[in-house]
């Protein structure tokens, strides 16, 4: 499949403002569900830790579920989600050299906020999850961070919402809205910024070489690098 081509697939199938709306809604009321579940269970069951796993594990698994609804009810093939082969070899450079972007923009943040006197708050759910890492915990962060994450976000967040943007705006503003969305979904406030950033590199990806697989390739491994960095500190 040539370049042109692909670029038309992507265009070919997108979600109209309602329907749009309303994945978005799915979105929100999948995490808002999830969350007053876990509170509602906390109160009455007293392995936190064990809870923050589930709800982490629904949330991709129920994104998952609402990536499937759309395919059957709009009658999208996988390729309308931006599910096309791209030789992999030659992505690499611009793989590498975008995640050492990453990196730097998150290790300048990090300085600009630890000068200022702010530090990742202990109550974060990353902070929970990633401490006292034992060979468990550390599989399922990895399974969860380096694997379903990577999958399940990229095809809803790029290829759902920024692809359906796209047909309503130009490149980069869709580029912007889809990455805000992305990173305020995670209802994390000390690293909206870097994953704002991350955002826009995932989808420069996915427009470059017009496939998610780039961009699964940078998310999973930005997740699985900053998974084994965080349980290897002292929490």
């Amino acid at each position: 499949m040539d370049e042109e081509t692909q670029s038309n697939s992507l265009l070919k199938r997108h979600l109209s403002w309602v329907d749009l709306a309303m994945v978005l809604g799915g979105i929100v009321g999948i995490y808002l569900i999830l969350a007053f579940g876990t509170f509602w269970l906390m109160g009455r069951w007293p392995h936190e830790r064990i809870l923050m796993y589930l709800n982490a594990f629904l949330t991709q698994l129920s994104f998952a579920a609402l990536i499937w609804s759309i395919k059957k009810i709009r009658h999208w093939e996988w390729s309308d989600f931006g599910w096309h082969s791209v030789p992999m070899r030659n992505t690499f450079r611009k793989i590498l050299s975008l995640y050492a972007l990453t990196w730097f923009i998150n290790i300048c943040y990090a300085i600009f906020l630890y000068q200022h006197g702010l530090t990742p708050p202990d109550t974060d759910v990353y902070t929970k999850l990633l401490g006292q890492t034992t060979s468990l915990t550390l599989t399922l962060n990895l399974v969860l961070a380096g694997v379903l994450a990577p999958f399940v976000e990229e095809t809803l967040f790029r290829g759902v919402i920024f692809g359906s943007l796209q047909a309503y705006f130009g490149k980069w503003t869709s580029a912007v809205l889809s990455a805000v969305i992305f990173s305020a979904l995670h209802f994390q406030a000390y690293g909206f910024f870097p994953r704002f950033m991350l955002g826009m590199v995932l989808v420069y990806l996915y427009d470059k070489y017009k496939s998610l697989y780039p961009a699964i390739a940078l998310h999973a491994f930005n997740n699985i690098v900053a998974t084994l960095i965080a349980a290897s500190l002292p929490m």
